[in-house]
């Protein structure tokens, strides 16, 4: 067995060779940063989207079953973005935190009730709630017809 007489290279990346990885990493993440954000309110958007639907497909149903009147009201006096709460008289049903700054409701009645029968009471047109997110480049339509259906759709609500 011979044994080397000079020590062999060491393995590994020199100090330049780390800093300029480095820095050709943080210009890529630089430039996807920012598209990543967009695609993050576009999601918190369709979440917000799909919760407020859930829910009030939930009034309706749960009117239905109690045969009395449901109320869906924002947790904050006229702000559908901090959240919701479902009530029966003074009982509280569910309630649904909001999505934060990054969505806001730019449309949207003060309170929705469900009657015994799972329609909108006192509602002859369609109600709206219209979503959009922070930059205003995606928005949802969530509309009520008088029957109670809630129905979503990608665009942004037409104005009253």
């Amino acid at each position: 067995m011979t044994i080397p007489s000079s020590p062999s290279r060491q393995q590994g990346f020199t100090l330049v060779e780390l800093m300029v990885t480095l820095v050709v990493l943080s210009v890529f993440l630089g430039l996807a940063v920012p598209s990543f954000r967009g695609l993050l309110d576009a999601q918190r958007l369709k979440a917000m989207a799909y919760d407020m639907v859930a829910d009030l497909s939930l009034a309706r149903s749960e009117a239905l079953k109690r045969g009395s009147d449901i109320t869906l009201t924002p947790q904050q006096t006229g702000d559908w973005t901090a959240g919701w709460t479902l009530t029966v008289g003074s009982e509280v049903v569910a309630q649904r935190a909001g999505a934060g700054s990054s969505v806001r409701v730019v449309q949207a009645p003060a309170t929705v009730t469900f009657d015994r029968n799972g329609r909108v009471a006192n509602a002859t047109a369609v109600t709206r709630f219209g979503l959009e997110d922070r930059q205003a480049h995606n928005h949802r339509c969530i509309s009520l017809d008088p029957s109670g259906r809630p129905k979503s759709v990608l665009s942004p609500c037409p104005t009253p």
